[in-house]
């Protein structure tokens, strides 16, 4: 950032000589004395906590006496402010999240045995264990950092300034979180094995199966949320003394505009999300047990099954970032004192400050749990005349289809946080805005 300072001012800063004359339209470099200073060694954008500190160094400036060369115009702009410290870093993004997975496992087992008075056994014994689970996070805002200090540095000036801006100042915010396309998660299990036991006339036929299984198809989808503000953060608009000496002289000036509100810290940052959370599970579980005797025999067909399915799907989008504690923001002191009849200040703004407020949460799209779970076990036994049939069958089944679907909710503000307008005392002999 560059500030132009009016032609023929002349500017007392660090340097080897102390002072120079500067041209109405410079453009000051980094080694020019009255410059905005930000420093940024100490600033942490990604979100974590940590002390840090960001601030404007002083400036002062002298207009010389009335009657002295090049003494009418004063200095144009000074800025010390819009310094930011420990502010989470904004996340941003914009495609497809999905997650498919596809399993099929259908084992078979066969056992005939034709012969007269034969035995035909059939023994099948599953242990399945199938996890699709998915964690998808998109679109989230890094958290605001703990401890930290922005601050504008202080601003001294004799002579009439057209904006002096020392607020503006950002410590330890959540950044926002931005989400636009859709995460989709459609894991699909197909599960279906097959027990046949066969046998003769006179013979005996035996079907077992026992299934233990465990399938797990949860998901976790977060989209678009804004990262918490930080705590213990502070913002604060540097000091601003000003006096003009111009009694009623027409090169006086007078100041035009002074800033040093609009300071922000451990504010929580908006959640924004367009677009679709998808949560589409499918399980098709269906063993099958048959067991067939012949004339005068028996037939056993036994089944048990011990199934556990989750489902479950936590989808959260569009949630605004908490507000941090204990943050302080407050605008800087500004005292002014003009003895121009015609100048004096036409604003002063100290205030616009925020500390601790929870961010908004945005949702537009859709939050989608379509969880499908089909359990279709089949035990048959066929026995003959004067034989007997024993179909057994025991089912243990544990499905769990629950959906916790969060979206749109604004952040909580936080607590013990402060914020200010700075003091503004203004002596001048016409009236003006003070805001």
């Amino acid at each position: 950032m560059a500030d132009a300072v009016g032609g023929g001012a002349l500017v007392y800063g660090p340097g080897p000589a102390g002072a120079y004359f500067a041209n109405a339209n410079a453009q000051h470099k980094d080694s020019d004395p009255v410059q905005s200073k930000h420093p940024t060694s100490g600033a942490d954008m990604g979100g974590h906590a940590g002390n840090h500190a960001a601030a404007g160094l002083d400036v002062s400036s002298t207009k010389p006496a009335v009657g002295a060369p090049y003494s009418g115009m004063g200095i144009a702009s000074v800025e010390s402010g819009a310094n930011t410290a420990g502010n989470g870093g904004d996340g941003h993004f914009y495609g497809g999240i999905i997650h498919a997975s596809l399993l099929i496992y259908e084992p078979i087992n066969i056992s005939v045995s034709m012969g007269y008075g034969s035995v035909a056994l059939a023994n099948q014994s599953n242990d399945l264990n199938v996890d699709q689970s998915a964690f998808q996070m998109a679109g989230v805002g890094g958290h605001g950092g703990n401890d930290n200090i922005a601050a504008g540095g202080s601003v001294n000036t004799f002579s009439g300034s057209g904006v002096i801006a020392s607020g503006d100042n950002s410590a330890g915010n959540g950044g926002s979180g931005y989400f636009s396309g859709a995460i989709v998660d459609a894991p699909v299990v197909i599960y279906h094995p097959i027990n046949i036991a066969i046998a003769g006339s006179g013979g005996t036929a035996h079907a077992s199966q026992s299934n233990t299984v465990d399938i797990d198809q949860s998901a976790t989808q977060i989209a678009g949320v804004g990262g918490s503000g930080g705590h213990g953060n502070v913002a604060a608009g540097g000091s601003v003394i000003t006096l003009d000496p111009g009694w009623g002289s027409s090169n006086g000036g007078g100041i035009f505009d002074v800033q040093t509100g609009g300071n922000q810290a451990g504010n929580g940052g908006y959640g924004v999300f367009y677009g679709e959370l998808v949560h589409t599970s499918f399980v098709v579980y269906s063993p099958i047990n048959i067991a067939i005797a012949g004339y005068g025999s028996s037939a056993y067909a036994v089944q048990i099954n011990d199934v556990s399915v989750d489902q479950s799907a936590v989808q959260i989008a569009g949630v605004g970032g908490h507000g941090g504690n204990d943050n302080a923001a407050a605008g800087g002191h500004a005292s002014l004192l003009s003895h121009n009849l015609w100048g004096g200040s036409d604003t002063i703004a100290t205030g616009s400050n925020s500390a601790g407020n929870g961010g908004n949460g945005y949702f537009a799209g859709s939050l989608i749990d379509v969880s499908v779970a089909v359990y279709a076990p089949i035990n048959i036994a066929i026995a003959g005349p004067h034989s007997t049939a024993v179909a057994d069958q025991v089912n243990n089944v544990h499905i769990d289809q629950s959906a916790v679907q969060i979206a749109g909710v604004g952040g909580d503000g936080g607590h013990g946080n402060l914020a200010l307008g700075g003091d503004a005392a203004h002596l001048l002999s016409d009236l003006h805005l003070v805001a």
